[in-house]
């Protein structure tokens, strides 16, 4: 039995003949008037969705309060491959996969993204008008901004909210593409909305498990967060007081510890079992696991609940600017961890310290594909590091050429400075090379003793990597002639030697301030480089962003 038309629709219908009077449903050839049959919905939406769409393919203005928005990138494409059929509107009203949308949108915070960004509340309020008095024009717009919004939201999903290359002069990733309108068509056709947007979200498992910490914190931020610990001298095991108290309550509020770790006599009291839960947070967060309060652990600690699901919700945007392929091996490098990874079958493999570029001069974020190994490297100095520190030492200091090794070369673009290999070296005895607009690379260092800090941002952009030589034996592996022994007998020759890497591999250069670890644990950073700021400005928070600003320069957001 055919489900009954809402009364609204039937009167609608009955009342379409205004558009063919009006020339916009053309009459049959010869056709009397009267025997012309009224057009169905769709038929009459078609027309008005073929007559609101330019036919240059620039998306149409949406008019919104105050003024109006320019549709989703994509809109035009998709309506022109459908000859302009309406995709949410059917012949009995509103396809259900319309509420499927809105359902899928109300949960786009589970991935980090306010449901305002696609104009929820609007959508909802004019589906409820359409269902209660629908009117040709009105579903026509129903029908655009359905298809706006998930073009949007899909588009978010898959390669970001922010486009980091607009915002970043030291960024260039590889932006995944994909088609978006096909993925509508897709979804439309087999009626299964959420599961296509779903499926446009990143596939890895770091971007599930950060999703997944979301929504723990946005658990604890919604049932108060956890207390602050009042500003005061360090804490130390063996202290008693308020303070004391309040740093317990707030591990226990936060999950460190276990509000029965202690009897209640205890709680004033800064105890092993009060100790180890803060080891466990200065773990956490990249601190000196000294197990006191000082001024850097009462800093990160007192940041409110709220302010680290934002800062969350922006680093799964950095996931959606990856590829949605990382490789069936590579290397992760994350600066604002201090951390490398090497991934071979989704499973770490190798895992090792890094020294990242110092705030004045920062590693850059971006994907390379690692080709080569130089052992023995010699150290091609930049021009400004020769300009600004070289070469002005070596006019100030008498003998600090010949005991560092520095040679200066005159050549047709100038003079120019290079390292000898040696011990002296800045590059160590290995560099690994995947070419790139930045020119760092991956290299060992004399600079031991760096890696034993917690925050080491010491480079000049340059990663320096703490086990270079079994990262070499990994690469080479599948080399015969590069067995560990060859590689360590070249190495003690000092001749500079390039390998070409039998099996190149990707390495993602990333700036995670928030991730979860191989041990479940989200690992928590500050921001040295000050780049979660532009970030949190151009998302805001949910509020903020239902109030977009004109200020915020559009280049700055995704297309679509």
């Amino acid at each position: 039995m055919m489900p009954r038309r809402p009364r609204g629709l039937s009167r609608l219908l009955a009342g379409l003949s205004w558009l063919t009077l009006s020339g916009l449903v053309p009459l049959a050839a010869q056709a009397p008037v009267q025997e012309q049959p009224s057009p169905t919905l769709p038929q009459a939406l078609q027309v008005i969705l073929r007559a609101r769409i330019p036919a240059s393919g620039k998306p149409p203005e949406l008019p919104a309060a105050g003024g109006s928005f320019r549709a989703a990138p994509d809109l035009p494409c998709f309506y022109d491959r459908r000859q302009y059929a309406p995709a949410w509107i059917n012949d009995q009203g509103l396809r259900p996969d319309a509420d499927e949308l809105i359902a899928a949108l109300a949960d786009a915070p589970a991935d980090g993204l306010d449901p305002e960004r696609y104009r929820l509340a609007d959508l909802r309020q004019r589906l409820a008008q359409a269902r209660s008095a629908p009117a040709p024009g009105d579903l026509a717009e129903i029908d655009l901004r359905l298809t706006d919004a998930f073009l949007r939201f899909a588009a978010d999903l898959y390669n970001g909210a922010v486009n980091p290359d607009l915002i970043y002069s030291d960024c260039r990733y590889n932006l995944p593409e994909t088609d978006l309108a096909a993925a509508l068509e897709s979804a439309i056709t087999g009626g299964h909305v959420r599961q296509a947007l779903a499926a446009l979200a990143p596939p890895h498992a770091g971007y599930k498990a950060l999703k997944a910490a979301l929504a723990q914190y946005r658990a604890l931020a919604a049932r108060g967060g956890y207390p602050a610990v009042p500003e005061g001298p360090s804490l130390k095991p063996g202290d008693r007081g308020e303070r004391v108290a309040a740093l317990r309550a707030s591990l226990e509020a936060s999950g460190e510890l276990a509000p029965n770790a202690s009897p209640a006599e205890a709680r004033d009291l800064f105890d092993a079992p009060l100790q180890a839960a803060l080891v466990k947070f200065q773990d956490q967060h990249g601190l000196d696991p000294d197990g006191k309060i000082g001024k850097g652990t009462l800093k990160a600690h007192n940041v409110p609940a709220g302010q680290r699901v934002r800062q969350i919700e922006i680093n799964l945007d950095r996931w959606r600017w990856l590829p949605r392929d990382l490789g069936e091996r590579y290397i992760m490098v994350n600066i604002a961890g201090f951390h490398l990874d090497v991934v071979d079958a989704g499973k770490p493999v190798l895992a090792m310290k890094i020294v990242a570029g110092k705030p004045t001069t920062r590693t850059p974020m971006f994907t390379g594909r690692m080709i080569q190994i130089v052992l023995n490297p010699y150290w091609n100095v930049p021009a400004s590091i020769a300009r600004k520190e070289v070469l002005p030492k070596i006019a100030r200091e008498p003998g600090y050429q010949a005991s560092e090794g520095f040679e200066i070369l005159h050549t047709k673009s100038g003079v120019e400075v290079r390292q000898r290999p040696g011990p002296k070296n800045a590059l160590g005895k290995i560099k690994f090379l995947f070419p790139n607009r930045f020119n760092v690379y991956l290299h060992d260092t004399p600079a031991r003793s760096l890696f034993s800090r917690t925050v080491r941002g010491f480079s000049h952009g340059c990663m320096r990597i703490e086990k270079p030589l079994e990262l070499a034996e990994y690469l080479l592996k599948d080399s015969p002639l590069w067995t560990p022994e060859k590689i360590m007998e070249t190495i003690d020759s000092g001749k500079e030697t390039w390998i070409n890497i039998p099996k190149p591999l990707p390495v993602h250069i990333v700036y995670w301030t928030a991730w979860v670890d191989d041990a479940g644990t989200l690992q928590l950073r500050d921001d040295l480089y000050g780049r979660d700021k532009p970030l949190l400005q151009i998302l805001g928070t949910e509020e903020a962003a239902r109030d977009q600003s004109p200020a915020v320069p559009q280049a700055t957001r995704r297309p679509g």
